[in-house]
């Protein structure tokens, strides 16, 4: 099955047009056959400095999305995307957690790079910076990091893959894709193949932390068509 890494919805991203009900038909639409929900987790969103209530809150999203595709082979896996304070400009995709790692630490956004991937590493889940080389953006340091994002963002400057790729090798780490869909420009076909058997964060976790190869669905920016790409770890 094909999963989209990185996915948002109105619910929780301000900069998400449309709800996760349409989210999902467009993923649908496009042959996807499931996403991480990675809504934009930021110290700016709450104004009332109450951190756990909007932990509470992106939770019940995840959770009614969830409820959404119950009783369909649609999968919804619960992700972050958090928008590091201490490291301006750069984007955390955290995967392979539950919702309760949420509510124990809901001011993730304040932690360092390191401290955040030994607190993601401790549970089991993995640590990837998004979209590194957009615009502005810079790859943190690869000793503290799961993986990189290609990303299919249809609005940048492109994937970066031939760029990213030998990086990773060298760093002994994966590249996942995803298409960082907000809903402001076509909806790309893009993310990582799983076994369909794969359901809970657990089994989610284990796809990516204990191989050594994955299967990428790439589209460049300039392109409406799809290619697959196979990454391995180390060619060492």
């Amino acid at each position: 099955m094909l999963i989209d890494l990185h996915a948002h919805s109105s619910g929780i991203s301000k900069c998400c047009r449309i709800p996760i009900e349409q989210v999902i038909k467009e993923a649908k639409r496009v042959g996807i056959d499931g996403i991480v929900l990675t809504n934009h987790y930021q110290k700016n969103y709450v104004t009332d400095g109450d951190f756990p209530a909007f932990a509470a809150r992106y939770i019940a999203e995840y959770e009614y999305a969830a409820e959404l595709v119950k009783d369909s082979d649609f999968r919804i896996f619960f992700g972050i995307e958090v928008t590091m304070e201490k490291h301006p400009g750069v984007h955390m995709l955290i995967y392979g957690v539950e919702p309760a790692f949420l509510t124990a630490h809901p001011t993730l956004f304040d932690y360092t790079q390191e401290e955040l991937y030994y607190l993601v590493c401790e549970v089991g889940g993995f640590l990837v910076q998004a979209h590194p080389m957009r615009r502005q953006n810079r790859l943190l340091d690869t000793r503290f990091l799961d993986g990189i994002e290609i990303s299919c963002h249809p609005l940048y400057e492109g994937t970066h893959i031939d760029e990213l790729t030998p990086i990773a090798e060298a760093a002994d780490i994966l590249l996942t894709a995803g298409g960082d869909f907000h809903a402001d420009t076509h909806r790309a076909r893009c993310g990582v193949y799983l076994d369909n058997n794969v359901k809970t964060a657990r089994e989610f976790a284990e796809c990516f932390l204990y191989t050594d190869e994955v299967k990428l669905c790439v589209q460049e920016v300039d392109s409406r068509e799809s290619y697959d790409v196979t990454f391995c770890r180390s060619k060492a």
